[in-house]
């Protein structure tokens, strides 16, 4: 039996390290199929001597197919953890900040969507999970300022008319006859006195003085900041929700479609090779790119495919946090605390946010350290030059250089050469 388990353990420790004739042998080829449409048969192939790279290759996403690269994903993490708590305790002096990181948010998520299309492969770069965090912002900043700064009252003094009894304009405006203390002035000037206090006191001095009374507190209004900053706070907020749904959609529709499928490229595939075979028997033909000096082979996107599936329940989850925390804004008492704490805070979407940020640093971590799900580290490349050749080789994770190209490439590429240069990004 230990004798019989010899040969055996010999191939499952040496095979790496075997000649890859005997390897490729393993694999059920058919001598007389083409390779990658081109006229050379995998029979020819198996008889030639097979070559060592004498090391091996990064393969890493193309673009659109990486997650938010995990040192951005931990940028983000460290400004925002703290000013989850000033948010907690002293909101205003974070408004600013909430303002500015939103509008960051916003426009990155915005061109992902232009730059990819929603493409099904590309949903990596384009998941909308990022905007949780920064709609509880923008819903706390609104709300609040509405009752800390008594916004509704001011409006209504400023842009409605007032509805006092019509007497009480006269008796505030029409100046009692002792107050002028001059009994010894001309009949003339006592008739032009109740003349004007007449005007004062009729249905159009009336309204003559409601007018200015209101324009003076409209002026005092629109000079207040935090009028602005409640309007802004509330675009934003419903801009966040637009694009929440948007992408809601087109991740459903990804999700219930055909499996993605993924280019990955690596600067091996790229002098004239046609096709790859790895450890598991599985051919790719490979997609030459000689203005990049790259060559790309199409993966299975199983990783895409759960992050369409993940897209849809987060985002749907996300909303559904984000129409607690309005309830709590708008329902909670200003004044309730629990345990010293003000509990008219966005909490869901706070806590709910920072959770989903974490998610995405592991997964950051994950995908730029493993190679993609479909294809072993063990692989022949096969080459036509002048003639066919066959070289042995291996694949190392894209890491985080190849993840931020691949996040990169798929945020911008709609801005062509202001982006790539003269070199297109095909």
């Amino acid at each position: 039996m230990a004798v019989s388990l010899i040969p055996l353990l010999f191939t499952v420790v040496l095979f790496p390290f075997r000649s890859a004739a005997l390897s490729l042998d393993l694999c059920p080829l058919n001598a007389t199929d083409f390779i990658s449409n081109t006229n050379v048969t995998w029979g020819a192939i198996l008889d030639l001597p097979i070559r060592d790279l004498g090391g091996s290759s990064y393969l890493r996403p193309d673009i659109g197919g990486a997650l938010l690269p995990y040192v951005y994903t931990i940028i983000i993490l460290i400004a925002h953890i703290p000013i989850v708590v000033i948010r907690v305790v002293r909101w205003q002096k974070v408004q600013t900040w909430c303002l500015a990181a939103t509008v960051l948010t916003l426009a990155v998520t915005i061109q992902g969507f232009v730059s990819t299309q929603f493409a099904p492969e590309k949903i990596l770069t384009w998941t909308p999970l990022l905007l949780v965090i920064d709609a509880g912002s923008m819903a706390q900043v609104f709300f609040l300022i509405i009752e800390d700064e008594k916004v509704v009252a001011n409006f209504n003094n400023a842009f409605r008319p007032s509805r006092k009894p019509e007497g009480s304009i006269l008796l505030e405006a029409a100046p009692n006859a002792d107050q002028y203390g001059d009994f010894r002035r001309s009949q003339e000037s006592k008739l032009d006195e109740i003349t004007r206090v007449e005007e004062v006191g009729s249905p159009r001095g009336r309204r003559k003085s409601s007018q200015a009374t209101m324009a003076s507190a409209r002026m005092a209004f629109l000079k207040h900041d935090t009028f602005y900053v409640a309007i802004l706070s509330a675009l934003l907020f419903i801009a966040i929700i637009v694009l929440q749904i948007l992408g809601l959609t087109r991740a459903l529709r990804g999700a219930n479609g055909d499996m993605p499928q993924a280019p990955w490229c690596a600067p091996v595939f790229q002098p004239f090779g046609i096709a790859v075979l790895d450890g598991d028997c599985t051919i790719y033909n490979i997609q030459q790119n000689f203005v990049k000096g790259i060559g790309c082979i199409i993966i299975p996107g199983t990783r895409q495919m759960s992050w369409l599936k993940g897209t849809v329940a987060g985002t749907a989850l996300g909303l559904v946090l984000e129409a607690i925390d309005v309830c709590l804004l708008t329902m909670v008492h200003s004044k309730t605390r629990w345990r010293g704490m003000k509990m008219r805070r966005p909490w869901c979407t706070m806590f709910g946010g920072l959770a989903l940020l974490g998610l995405i640093l592991i997964y950051g971590i994950s995908y730029a350290s493993t190679l993609p799900p479909g294809i072993s580290e063990k692989v022949w490349i096969v080459q036509n030059i002048d003639e066919p050749t066959i070289w042995s080789g291996g694949l190392t994770p894209a890491g985080l250089r190849g993840a931020m190209i691949g996040w990169n490439d798929g945020i911008f590429s709609s801005w062509g050469e202001l982006y790539s240069g003269s070199t297109p990004l095909m």
